[in-house]
């Protein structure tokens, strides 16, 4: 996963700019990869958010301004898992570490990191000229990593 992860790079999440600044890095290296290394490339990206799809990470409450809290539903928990794997993976193994490393990927602005999920097959798209077809083993959506959500 270290291709994976050198394509990522390590990007600040402070605010929704610097979500659109990392998408816009990672994009730049995917126009690098050929079709293959794009699906790979998608693979890996649906490994790492399968491996953070817990509980304890999807019951930390989005924080709005003026404090009020909310439960995360299943897309902002998938798009704040998103912003976790875009920070980097310094970033994404201390969540698996440490659960309150999340917290900071609960925030609104993160909800941008969405983006990540399209990049790799849209440049697929343009290179290749069809949609990726892929058939993963590891599903994204919220619930879906078992281990993850035991009691």
């Amino acid at each position: 996963m270290t291709e994976f992860w050198r394509i990522i790079g390590s990007n600040p999440a402070q605010s929704g700019d610097d979500v659109r600044s990392a998408l816009d890095r990672v994009s730049g290296r995917l126009d690098e990869l050929d079709a293959a290394d794009l699906v790979r490339f998608s693979e890996k990206l649906r490994e790492a958010l399968y491996g953070i799809d817990r509980r304890e990470l999807a019951e930390i409450p989005v924080v709005l301004a003026g404090g009020l809290e909310l439960p995360q539903t299943s897309d902002h928990f998938l798009y704040a898992r998103c912003a976790c794997v875009l920070t980097g993976r310094d970033a994404y193994d201390a969540t698996l570490r440490t659960s309150s490393e999340f917290s900071r990927f609960v925030s609104p602005f993160s909800q941008a990191a969405e983006g990540l999920l399209y990049l790799a097959p849209g440049v697929y798209e343009k290179k290749v000229g069809s949609e990726m077809g892929m058939v993963s083993a590891f599903p994204i959506e919220s619930m879906s990593n078992v281990q993850g959500w035991a009691e």
